[in-house]
């Protein structure tokens, strides 16, 4: 299956992928929004709320080539006021790169959003305990740790992005005690 990336007005993702359900062949086309997992304290309360991972963007999951793929959706992506364009790489390279979608399969559940990560902070270094982040502190750019967030970088359709997504640091060992 490949994946193909709409960038889409900002705050109109689910709008978008409402569309593009309603008007595509669900045989042919699979539209989604990659979520992230976010907590935040209101009013004393901790709370979760799902938010897309790539603000602007909506993806297309489809068995057809680049090609086939243009052809079917050329118009509606014409007629949207809401859909700007269909990213690529190159005049003839349209699809997400295989590594790019392995890595976003390896963080994602089957809801296709990153959970939360937690971890333990030693001195200058994280470890991640549990999570989608686990095993992968290199990704971590940086970390705060009062907002409860992580700043991680990917690579997406030949651009890195900074996606900012839950990471708890559960514990702080000084320094020679771990």
């Amino acid at each position: 299956m490949y994946w193909y990336v709409l960038f889409v007005r900002t705050g109109q993702e689910f709008k978008v992928e409402q569309l593009l359900k309603e008007r595509l062949d669900s045989d042919l086309f699979m539209p989604f929004v990659p979520l992230r997992e976010i907590f935040f304290k209101k009013a004393g309360i901790m709370k979760k709320e799902l938010k897309p991972l790539f603000p602007g963007y909506v993806f297309v999951e489809s068995e057809l080539s680049n090609r086939e793929f243009i052809k079917k959706v050329r118009t509606l992506i014409y007629n949207s006021r809401s859909i700007f364009s269909l990213l690529k790489y190159s005049d003839t390279e349209f699809a997400m790169r295989e590594s790019e979608k392995q890595m976003l399969l390896i963080l994602c559940n089957d809801d296709r959003c990153i959970e939360s990560s937690k971890g333990i902070s030693e001195g200058n270094k994280i470890y991640i305990t549990d999570g989608p982040l686990k095993g992968r502190e290199s990704i971590v750019k940086k970390v705060d740790r009062h907002k409860r967030r992580a700043e991680i970088e990917l690579e997406i359709m030949g651009d890195i992005r900074c996606i900012s997504v839950s990471l708890e640091i559960i514990n702080k060992v000084p320094l020679g005690f771990r």
